[in-house]
């Protein structure tokens, strides 16, 4: 068996790293399932409205606060950042949005630097 290689860490930070980049994909699965739901919801004239367009690779907090901060709703990022809080995790949804279009959640060597 190859040795581990401690460049990349300890295996307990490999494995944390790990478990937070698996909920953030079931959060973004999330996100993209609840979109072709509302969706298939406004297809079928159910909705008062179209749902509007939802992104693959956006969780649903960051979703909560474009929302917001585009001014079509409010009451979605106070219940999840409410959530947030009791856990200790203070202005989630924006700090979620930052991480979204800064794309922390991506490995370093393709993340989009200053250009």
């Amino acid at each position: 068996m190859k040795p581990w290689d401690w460049r990349f860490g300890p295996r307990k930070a490999a494995f944390r790293h790990n478990v937070k980049q698996c909920l953030i994909a079931i959060d973004q699965l999330g996100n993209a399932a609840l979109g072709l739901f509302l969706g298939l919801l406004g297809l079928l004239y159910l909705l008062p409205r179209a749902a509007g367009y939802w992104w693959a690779d956006e969780t649903i907090s960051a979703h909560c606060w474009r929302w917001e901060i585009s001014g079509i709703r409010r009451w979605p990022r106070i219940v999840v950042d409410f959530l947030a809080a009791c856990m200790g995790d203070i202005n989630h949804c924006q700090e979620s949005y930052i991480s979204e279009r800064e794309g922390r959640h991506l490995p370093p060597d393709i993340r989009a630097g200053p250009e």
